[in-house]
């Protein structure tokens, strides 16, 4: 697969991450956040709705433990992602098997489990959708950081990005494994979702459709 194929397939994720990511580089110069340190942080850290906590787990003069604890339950939904992709990562090898890993997002995850990929494209692939959906991130950051520090912008709406994002890259999945029950299943747990403490929402959703997953792996391809 060429690089500009790898380029079209992530063209999706860069509508929803330069401007999420643009959003989080205005809130953090606007929270005194040096535009270098955002930057940085989005590169290194490269988690998201975290980092948004952990600028406010740096204002806030937080504890390591609260930071810890804190993030390890935000992005404890990866715990499901790696599990299913044991398989796909298992055949890659040396820095890009963990550089993979490292950079595994929602967005990410949407589209390794979307495309086809040839075993012998896997290393190349896996590499390079990782890499360009890291660097449409912190790109944004830094657009936001740095021009931030001049703008007063209404932030209103960009958080729904990811949100609408993930929507379409849900319906291209179902349009690819076509499963009436995935689709059914998925809907009666997200309604489930929004009658549970927002606290455990995502932890108990993701719990049942693994174990949906796991009784019905024969039936679905997922």
């Amino acid at each position: 697969m060429k690089l500009i194929q790898i380029i079209k397939i992530t063209s999706p994720i860069i509508f929803g991450y330069i401007p999420l990511g643009m959003a989080f580089g205005i809130f953090a110069v606007n929270s005194g956040i040096p535009w270098y340190f955002a930057t940085l942080m989005s590169a290194l850290v490269y988690a998201g709705s975290a980092e948004f906590l952990l600028i406010a787990f740096i204002l806030s003069f937080a504890t390591f433990l609260e930071v810890f604890v804190t993030i390890f339950l935000v992005n404890f939904r990866h715990f499901f992602y790696g599990v299913s992709m044991l398989n796909d990562f298992k055949n890659l090898k040396g820095f890009i098997k963990k550089y993979s890993i490292f950079g595994l997002t929602d967005e990410t995850f949407a589209l390794f489990k979307l495309i086809d990929i040839k075993n012998n494209d896997k290393q190349k692939v896996y590499f390079f959708i990782t890499l360009l959906s890291q660097f449409y991130w912190v790109f944004g950051v830094f657009l936001g950081s740095y021009f931030g520090q001049f703008l007063n912008f209404d932030q209103t709406g960009l958080s729904f990005m990811l949100t609408a994002l993930f929507v379409v890259l849900s319906i291209e999945l179902y349009k690819k494994i076509k499963s009436n029950l995935v689709l059914s299943i998925s809907c009666i747990i997200g309604i489930l979702g929004l009658f549970l403490p927002n606290k455990y929402m995502l932890i108990i959703c993701l719990t049942l459709c693994t174990i949906f997953i796991i009784t019905f792996r024969k039936r679905i391809k997922i």
